[in-house]
């Protein structure tokens, strides 16, 4: 009976710490955060081993609006839901001048993607309708949080819906792995879209993303190299006026970060 409890001691504490060596919390990191003049985190996970490295951790968990990196989840339910027939599904640009050139133009779903059209995304959502995209976001479970009603055109943008930069993580891990309430052929077809950069050896799949309300910024997605992904979010914020750099400094920072846990390079 003593041998017994001791071997299940030994087991727990075992688990234990394999559980607790899966998480890495890299304070030290936050020089790299620090030089670009921003408050910010970030997170990374291997979907081979589950560890997660923690830059900033109190923010790493703190909820904000997703922007537009809410075109990753609006797409899925858009296509499933045929709201869209496929991503060449067009919609006619209505000539009222927007706020970003590359928007003054018909766009599909994936031209709308690759350029994040605001205006296309907000018309699909309305497609989709309210009882729909609540039906799938509650499918979805846990991407963030609705912390009040928002418009349907406009929920992800005015700080209805937030998400943290873990939750980022445990739903895009998810549709790496096909682990989503969606069909595989739909999860594949988003997941192409996502495709942001070829390298030596690597790719990255992301969206970025831009709060005004919020004043943050958005870089989510995977990169896939050496027979691992890593599921990745970032996200900073800035003060007042936003720069003409701060657009490229959420790529260039999640960059920098992969590089130095020698993910990317």
């Amino acid at each position: 009976m003593t041998m017994n409890f001791k071997t299940v001691i030994l087991f727990l504490v075992l688990i234990l710490g394999c559980n607790q060596s899966k998480n890495e919390y890299r304070q030290d990191l936050m020089e790299i955060i620090d030089s670009t003049g921003y408050d910010g985190c970030f997170i990374v996970r291997s979907a081979n081993t589950g560890k997660t490295i923690y830059v900033n951790q109190a923010r790493v968990k703190f909820q904000f609006s997703p922007a537009s990196t809410f075109k990753i989840p609006n797409s899925l339910i858009a296509l499933q839901t045929r709201s869209v027939s496929s991503i060449h599904d067009t919609i006619r640009y209505n000539g009222i001048e927007k706020p970003v050139e590359s928007w003054n133009r018909d766009h599909d779903l994936e031209s709308a993607f690759k350029n994040s059209v605001v205006w296309y995304y907000q018309d699909i959502a309305i497609r989709i309708g309210d009882t729909l995209m609540k039906k799938w976001l509650d499918t979805i479970t846990d991407y963030g949080t609705m912390v009040r009603a928002g418009m349907i055109d406009n929920f992800w943008l005015d700080g209805s819906l937030v998400i943290s930069a873990e939750q980022q993580v445990n739903f895009l891990e998810k549709l790496y792995k096909s682990e989503l309430p969606f069909s595989k052929e739909v999860m594949d077809t988003v997941k192409r879209m996502m495709l942001f950069e070829e390298g030596n050896g690597y790719k990255i799949y992301g969206k970025t993303g831009l709060s005004d309300r919020q004043k943050v910024g958005w870089f989510v997605g995977w990169i896939e190299k050496d027979k691992d992904t890593h599921i990745f979010a970032t996200n900073i914020s800035y003060q007042d006026t936003l720069n003409i750099n701060f657009q490229g400094t959420r790529v260039n920072l999640t960059k920098k970060m992969l590089n130095k846990l020698r993910i990317l390079n």
